[in-house]
C-alpha cells in the first residue's frame, strides 16, 4: 500500500523575506531606470570642454604638408584646384569630394553638367556613400566610422605643418560629461579653394562655406552630410 505523500513547508524569518522582497524590486527598478541612473551618473561628474592646444608639427619640410604643400601621399595639391568642398579622413588623410561641381582630371569645372553621381568606398578606416548632382547644387555623403574610433596624433603632427596644425585640431575642439568615454571625430571639412576647415564633431550643425551651406546630422557612428550651392551676387 502506497504511503500518501505530505506537503512539506519551510519557516524562513520575517526579515529574510522582506529583505529578499525589496532587493527583487531594487533589481527591478534598476534594470527598468538603468538609462536614467545611467545619465545621472554621467551628468554627477559634471561638463568639460575638451581642446587641442599647443601641439607642435614634427614636419620638417613644409613644402610636404598634407594640407597646404605638394606632397606625394596627399590629394589636396589636386583639389586645390576645385572650387568646392570636401571632406577629410585625418588618420589616413584620405579627401573625398562632396561632388557639388564637376570637374575633368585637370582640375577644369565642367560647365553644364546634367548627370547625377553615386560612389561608394572605404578607405581603410572609414567607409562613406557619397551622392553628388550638380546641375542642382545639391551633394550628400553617408559616412559610417569603427567603433572606439579615435585620432591617430602622429599622423597629423608629422605630415602637417604649425600653421595647418593649428587648424586642424582647433576643428577638433568638442564638449562631454567627465565620466563618458567619448573621442574627438577625426574627421573634418575643408574649403579647397581657401584650405579653410571647419568642424565635423557632433555640436557642429551646419554651416557657410563661401557660396555653399553644408549641414552635418550625426547619430551613433554615422554622419549624415548635406551640402547645397546657394551663389550670391556680390
Amino acid at each position: 500500500m502506497k504511503q500518501k505523500k505530505t506537503a512539506q513547508f519551510y519557516r524562513i524569518r520575517k526579515t529574510t523575506f522582506w529583505g529578499l522582497i525589496g532587493g527583487l524590486i531594487l533589481l527591478i527598478g534598476a534594470a527598468y531606470f538603468r538609462n536614467d541612473l545611467h545619465e545621472k551618473w554621467l551628468e554627477s561628474g559634471g561638463w568639460e570642454d575638451i581642446s587641442f592646444t599647443e601641439m607642435e608639427s614634427k614636419l620638417k619640410n613644409e613644402k610636404e604638408c598634407y594640407l597646404c604643400g605638394s606632397s606625394d601621399r596627399s590629394l589636396m595639391d589636386y583639389y586645390r584646384k576645385f572650387d568646392t568642398v570636401g571632406v577629410i579622413s585625418l588618420n589616413d588623410w584620405y579627401v573625398l569630394d562632396l561632388k557639388l561641381k564637376s570637374y575633368d582630371g585637370k582640375g577644369n569645372e565642367i560647365e553644364g553638367e546634367k548627370g547625377s553621381s553615386i560612389s561608394y568606398g572605404n578607405t581603410g578606416e572609414i567607409s562613406y556613400m557619397s551622392q553628388g548632382s550638380p546641375a542642382r547644387g545639391m551633394a550628400s555623403m553617408d559616412i559610417t566610422l569603427p567603433e572606439n574610433y579615435k585620432l591617430n596624433i602622429n599622423t597629423v603632427q608629422n605630415n602637417l605643418c604649425q600653421k595647418c596644425l593649428d587648424k586642424i585640431m582647433e576643428s577638433l575642439d568638442y564638449s562631454k560629461w567627465k565620466h563618458e568615454r567619448k573621442e574627438a571625430i577625426p574627421l573634418c571639412l575643408v574649403d579647397f579653394k581657401t584650405l579653410e576647415i571647419y568642424s565635423l564633431q557632433d555640436w557642429h550643425r551646419g554651416c557657410t562655406i563661401r557660396g555653399y551651406w553644408v549641414e552635418m546630422e550625426p547619430e551613433g557612428n554615422e554622419i549624415e552630410i548635406k551640402a547645397f550651392y546657394l551663389p550670391y551676387d556680390e
